[in-house]
């Protein structure tokens, strides 16, 4: 009997040591990020690298966008060699809305303080995705971090 109670106990145990995590890390944030876009064209000044990011053990593969805006400061962007970049039709376009740097950082205050949520850089407060148009049929969406 008392054999058969501790076997009970250890298997909650196992099943709480197994589900808790998931429960604890597979919750939604308190403050849900914003989605923004931000079209990539090729100007003056705009420019597309491919190759690594960061230094040491964090370097990464993939590609550094590096946008200036209509007031000439300067952005850049990354999206990673292993994130989900995507291609879409050209008609699918008008059903984004693109934002400047002058926009992203009203919504950023707006997000910020006039929901009282904790200070935060961009990538904090947005899901930021660059879109190029790549030909008259076709666009790519790549999901990026500032």
């Amino acid at each position: 009997m008392k054999r058969k109670i501790l076997f009970q106990m250890d298997a909650k145990i196992l099943l709480l040591i197994i589900f808790l995590p998931i429960v604890c890390f597979g919750q939604e944030s308190k403050y849900p990020k914003d989605t923004i876009y931000i079209k990539f064209e090729k100007k003056i000044g705009n420019k597309k690298w491919y190759g690594n990011y960061g230094y040491g053990k964090n370097k990464k593969q993939g590609t550094l966008f590096n946008l200036k805006d209509t007031n000439k400061k300067s952005m850049s962007f990354f999206s990673g060699k292993e994130q989900n970049i995507d291609t879409l039709c050209i008609k699918q376009l008008k059903d984004y809305t693109f934002l400047n740097l002058k926009e992203i950082d009203k919504k950023r205050h707006t997000w910020i303080f006039e929901n009282k949520r904790p200070p935060v850089d961009r990538n904090g407060a947005f899901q930021t995705y660059l879109i190029e148009v790549i030909s008259n049929e076709k666009f790519v969406i790549y999901p990026v971090i500032w």
